[in-house]
């Protein structure tokens, strides 16, 4: 089981919406071996406002040894 957790933090002074999150596991090559997206749970964030999110991978490639978390952009698959 992989287990990622973070939070998402609106460091502007205005509120924002929240895009979906994307988690890429890489190998030690640094070749893509799994990607996915979720929703960060919430759709906005006030100023200075924060939100914790966790997911979940039940059977992460046994190859995999990096991993990148960003926020997904349009087109992005899930």
């Amino acid at each position: 089981m992989l287990s990622v957790t973070g939070k998402v933090v609106n460091i502007s002074n205005k509120e924002q919406p929240v895009p979906e999150i994307r988690v890429v596991l890489f190998d030690d090559a640094k070749h893509e071996l799994y990607q996915w997206t979720f929703d960060a749970g919430v759709p906005t964030l006030k100023p200075g406002s924060e939100s914790a999110f966790v997911t979940r991978l039940s059977s992460p490639p046994a190859e995999a040894r990096n991993l990148d978390v960003r926020f997904a952009e349009a087109g992005d698959k899930r």
